[in-house]
């Protein structure tokens, strides 16, 4: 697991950053079963793999970056998944998107369901899930049209903040399959930065956070030296 950096690690819970490009676990779909980071961390943990999502207990898109949690053990397995069914933890990203957000802080409320002919795909749907995200501008860069935004699921659907955003026109930066296709990066600027909820184990109150990657970092110091002049 040489490639993975550990952002916290106890006799429960494993703490992992993510990177992009990189599933987390290998659906029979796939056929890069041996690209997922689950089998890296089983390998790191030298534990044998039992199922294709033993020890996952939530999910972050291949091309997002960031904190992802694993359970290192069936009892902490059950423990976190309840604690996300729940919704007892705050999961926070850092996102830039399209255009100028207005009000600049705000709740997108909006239930999202499988796309009919696309398994793969989400759509807003009235017949879907409940989806709620809240978010709050950090900063509007006028040249360029972009919002840098703080974002805070209170749900977890998979694909939950592209949709949303996409659907209120403000698509994310660099998301070519839900409007934000872009020649100035090459992947969508969308990172985990932190987790936050109570150890289920010790009621310890546990904060993780990740820093944005060297490609997001890069692009967005370049995104100011451009707004400078």
């Amino acid at each position: 697991m040489s490639n993975i950096k550990i952002l916290y690690e106890d006799n429960n819970i494993l703490a992992v950053d993510k990177p992009a490009g990189l599933l987390v676990y290998s659906p029979k779909h796939f056929k890069e079963a041996e690209d997922a980071l689950i089998d890296q961390v089983l390998s790191y943990l030298n534990l044998k793999k039992k199922s294709e999502r033993a020890g996952v207990v939530h999910r972050l898109d291949r091309d997002t970056s960031g904190v992802i949690l694993f359970a290192k053990n069936k009892e902490a397995e059950t423990k976190l998944k309840k604690i996300f069914k729940d919704r007892k933890i705050k999961k926070y990203y850092t996102v830039l998107v399209k255009g100028r957000i207005s009000p600049e802080k705000g709740i997108i409320n909006i239930p999202l369901g499988r796309a009919s002919k696309d398994r793969l795909r989400v759509v807003p749907s009235s017949s879907g899930k409940p989806s709620e995200t809240l978010y709050r501008v950090i900063n509007y860069f006028k040249r360029e049209d972009l919002s840098l935004l703080e974002v805070e699921l209170k749900t977890g659907r998979m694909h939950q903040i592209r949709v949303h955003f996409s659907a209120i026109g403000h698509p994310v930066l660099g998301d070519s399959s839900y409007g934000g296709k872009s020649e100035k990066i090459n992947r969508q600027f969308l990172h985990a930065s932190k987790i936050e909820f109570i150890d289920p184990f010790n009621d310890k109150n546990l904060k993780i956070s990740s820093k944005i990657p060297k490609d997001l970092a890069g692009f967005f110091e370049n995104l100011i030296r451009q707004n400078k002049k």
